[in-house]
C-alpha cells in the first residue's frame, strides 16, 4: 500500500494507514461508517474514481465487516455500493502519474523514487515554521525532526540549497543527529518538494530600523516589528543572516512627562552647550534619518575629538549609547573594509560605532578602507566586496556612524562630512557639569526611554514632514557655510524638531524640559560647527591652503624661495624650487594627511581666487626670477601663513 501516500498534498498517509488498519477511532471518526466514507473517498483519488478496484481494495483493508454486503436500500443496492457511490460524487481530483512526486515523506524520512527504485534521502522530516522573503533572498525557518523525535530548529537561506556540503554545514550547526544521503539532484528535488509546503509568508529586510510599510511608518528587528504606540506587526522582519549592530531598544518603556521634564535639564548641562546640543540633536536626527534618506538627504558622521580624560568616551558609553541600548563598538585600529561595510549595512537607525581613532597609529591600507568608508556611507554609496569566484558582494550603507579619538581626520572631505566636536578637561572643571553628568550615569534607564520615546514619535513622522524641518532648517543657516555644512546642521535641527514633537506629544512646552530654548540650541549648533570644523572661519580649508600653510613653518629663505612685491600684498613663490623640501618635510615630521603630486597641486592652485599669474618675473634679492604670484591679504584670511612674513630667519 505504499503507493497510496507518496505524493504530497494527498490525503493524509497517517490517517490512510490508521483506516487501512481498521483503527478508525485513532483516526479521529465519531462512527464506523464515517470512517468507511473517509477511505472510499482516499481510493476514489488512488484508483481515478475505478469502483471495481475500489471495491476489491476496501475489502482487503481493516474496515471491512460483514455490513458492507448487506442490502441498504430499496433498489437493492448493498451499504458497500451506496458508500463507494457517495465517494466517487464527493471526490473532486483524482491521482495521475504526471503529477507523481519523486520525493514523498514515510515513516519519518523523505525518499526518492527513480524507477523502480526508492531509497532514503534523509533521516528527518520537515515541519515549517516561517518563510520570510526579501527582495534578493529568501529565509526559511523549519523544525527538523528526526526519525527519533527529535526536534531541531534550523534556519536556511536559498542558497543553503547551492549544493551539498552547504546543506550539510547547515544541518551540523548544532547537531550531529541530521543526515542527508542523496545526491545534488536529489537535493534540487527536494528543494521543490519544501517550497510546496505550507508556509507562513513574511517580508524580509536585510537592515534593523524604520521602513514604511502597509502605508505605516515601522520599526523592523530579528525579534519582530512595531508601528506607533508598540503595536506588533507581524508581517516583515529583519532576516537573521544580516543581523549585526544590535539594541535592545525595544525593552524600555517610552518616557512620562514628569521624566522628560527630569531628563532634560541634565541633557544639555553635562558639559558646555556647544557640545551637548550637538550631541542631542545628532542623536535624535538618527530616529528620522530613514526619512531623511528617502528624501535624498545626506545625514552627517558625529566625529568626538580630544585629549585622553577629555570626556569624549565618557559621552560616549554613558550619554550616547544608553539612548540607543546598544553596546558593541569596535576599534578604530582592528577594522576591516569588509566589517566596516558588514556592520553598516545592518542598521539605518542604530549607529556604527568606532573608538581609538588615530590616524597617526592606524596602517595606511586600514586608514585608506576607514576613510573610503566614511565618504561612501555619506554620499549613499555602495559598499562592494570581491569573492574568491570573481563575483562581487555589495553593501548598502545604511548606518550612522560615530567616531572618537584623539586626533580628528586629516581629510578636509571626511571632517566636512561630519559633525566634530572637540573635547578638553577644561570643560570638565564645572561642578554643574560633573553633577548633571553624575546624575545621567544613574539613570541610564531614563536614557533609554528616551530613545524608546524618540522611535516611537519617529514611527509617527511622515517622509515629507521630516523634510520640511530640514528645509526651515536651510533658511535659518548662514548662507557663507558650503553646502555640505549647511546640510549637516540642517539633519541635526531636524533632529531637534523631532525632540520637541516629542515635547507636544506629551503636553509639554520645550522651554518646561531644557534650559535652552531651541532657537539658542540651533545658534550653538553653527558656532559648534564653526568653532570645530571651520577653525573659527566660514570654510574649510582645502588641501592647497593646507599645503602652503606647512610651507609657511618649514622657514623657507625669504628672497630665495619666496619674495613680496613692495607694498605686500602679492606673495610670489618658486614651488619648483620648494616643493620637493615640502614633500620631504612632510615625511620627517610625520605630517599626516593628503600630500598632492606636484602637477596636481599646481593644477589645484591655478583654480584658487588667491592665484594671479604662474610665470611672473618678481625681485628676489638682487635677482630677477620666475615665480607663481599669490594675493597675500586673501591668503592670510584663509589660513595661517604667518610663517612667510617672518624675513630675518636663517634658511632651513
Amino acid at each position: 500500500m505504499k503507493k497510496f501516500w507518496r505524493k504530497p498534498g494527498q490525503p493524509n498517509h497517517k490517517e490512510f494507514n490508521l483506516l487501512w488498519e481498521g483503527k478508525w477511532q485513532e483516526a479521529g471518526y465519531p462512527s464506523h461508517s464515517e470512517a468507511d466514507l473517509a477511505l472510499c473517498c482516499m481510493l476514489a483519488f488512488w484508483s481515478g474514481k475505478n469502483k471495481e478496484q475500489m471495491d476489491r481494495l476496501f475489502r482487503n483493508s481493516g474496515l471491512f465487516r460483514e455490513k458492507w454486503d448487506t442490502v441498504h436500500h430499496a433498489s437493492g443496492a448493498t451499504y458497500g455500493q451506496e458508500t463507494l457511490d457517495k465517494a466517487i460524487e464527493v471526490t473532486e481530483n483524482v491521482y495521475s502519474r504526471e503529477s507523481e512526486s519523486v520525493i514523498f515523506e514515510h515513516e519519518g524520512r523523505y525518499y526518492r523514487t527513480r524507477g523502480e527504485s526508492v531509497y532514503p534521502i534523509t533521516n528527518f522530516i520537515i515541519q515549517p515554521v516561517e518563510m520570510i522573503v526579501s527582495e534578493d533572498e529568501t529565509q526559511m525557518t523549519a523544525d527538523l525532526i528526526t526519525i527519533r523525535d527529535e526536534i531541531y530548529r534550523q534556519t536556511f537561506m536559498t542558497t543553503d540549497f547551492n549544493n551539498i556540503q552547504k546543506f550539510k554545514n547547515i544541518l551540523n550547526r548544532r547537531t550531529i543527529s541530521l543526515g542527508y544521503f542523496g545526491s545534488e539532484g536529489d537535493l534540487e528535488l527536494l528543494k521543490g518538494y519544501i517550497s510546496e509546503m505550507e508556509w507562513v509568508r513574511k517580508t524580509g529586510v536585510k537592515a534593523l530600523g524604520i521602513y514604511e510599510h502597509g502605508g505605516r511608518m515601522v520599526y523592523v528587528s530579528t525579534d519582530g516589528a512595531i508601528e506607533a504606540g508598540g503595536n506588533m506587526i507581524e508581517d516583515i522582519v529583519q532576516l537573521d543572516k544580516y543581523k549585526s549592530i544590535t539594541t535592545d531598544i525595544l525593552t524600555f518603556e517610552p518616557l512620562t512627562k514628569k521624566q522628560l521634564i527630569m531628563l532634560g535639564e541634565w541633557l544639555l548641562s553635562y558639559n558646555e552647550p556647544i557640545k551637548t546640543v550637538s550631541v542631542m540633536a545628532w542623536v535624535a536626527g538618527c530616529f528620522i534619518k530613514p526619512h531623511l534618506k528617502k528624501s535624498g538627504i545626506k545625514f552627517p558622521h558625529l566625529l568626538l575629538v580630544g585629549e585622553q580624560g577629555s570626556g569624549k568616551s565618557n559621552t560616549l558609553e554613558r550619554v550616547i549609547l544608553p539612548v540607543f541600548s546598544c553596546s558593541k563598538i569596535r576599534a578604530a585600529t582592528q577594522v576591516t573594509a569588509f566589517t566596516l561595510m558588514k556592520e553598516s549595512a545592518s542598521s539605518n537607525l542604530i549607529p556604527q560605532l568606532m573608538d581609538e581613532f588615530k590616524p597617526s597609529k592606524i596602517d595606511k591600507l586600514r586608514l585608506n578602507a576607514l576613510y573610503n568608508h566614511l565618504r561612501d556611507a555619506y554620499d549613499g554609496h555602495e559598499g562592494v566586496r570581491g569573492r574568491a569566484d570573481q563575483s562581487a558582494v555589495t553593501y548598502e550603507l545604511l548606518a550612522p556612524i560615530i567616531v572618537a579619538g584623539e586626533e580628528s581626520p586629516d581629510e578636509a572631505a571626511i571632517r566636512e562630512r561630519s559633525i566634530e566636536l572637540l573635547f578638553s578637561k577644561k570643560d570638565l572643571k564645572p561642578a554643574s557639569h560633573r553633577q548633571a553628568f553624575y546624575k545621567l550615569c544613574a539613570k541610564a534607564d531614563l536614557l533609554g526611554s528616551f530613545g524608546r520615546s524618540l522611535l516611537d514619535i519617529a514611527l509617527r513622522v511622515s517622509v515629507a514632514e521630516a523634510e520640511k524641518w530640514y528645509e526651515e532648517a536651510k533658511s535659518e543657516i548662514s548662507d557663507e557655510f558650503p553646502s555640505r555644512i549647511v546640510n549637516n546642521i540642517a539633519c541635526c535641527y531636524a533632529g531637534l524638531s523631532l525632540v520637541n514633537k516629542l515635547c507636544e506629544f506629551l503636553n509639554v512646552t520645550w522651554a518646561e524640559v531644557f534650559p535652552i530654548n531651541k532657537r539658542t540650541c540651533i545658534r550653538y549648533l553653527q558656532n559648534g560647527v564653526q568653532e570645530y570644523l571651520l577653525d573659527g572661519g566660514s570654510n574649510n580649508k582645502t588641501i592647497v591652503e593646507q599645503t602652503l600653510e606647512i610651507m609657511a613653518r618649514m622657514k623657507l629663505a625669504p628672497n630665495q624661495d619666496y619674495t613680496f612685491d613692495k607694498d605686500g600684498k602679492v606673495i610670489g613663490i618658486r614651488f619648483c624650487d620648494v616643493y620637493d623640501r615640502y614633500t620631504k618635510y612632510r615625511r620627517d615630521y610625520a605630517i599626516t594627511g593628503e600630500c598632492l603630486p606636484y602637477n596636481q597641486f599646481l593644477k589645484q592652485l591655478r583654480q584658487s581666487d588667491f592665484f594671479l599669474e604662474s610665470n611672473k618675473t618678481m625681485r628676489f634679492g638682487n635677482e630677477t626670477k620666475k615665480a607663481w604670484a599669490l594675493d597675500f591679504s586673501i591668503l592670510k584670511e584663509r589660513c595661517d601663513v604667518s610663517g612667510f612674513e617672518i624675513t630675518d630667519i636663517e634658511p632651513l
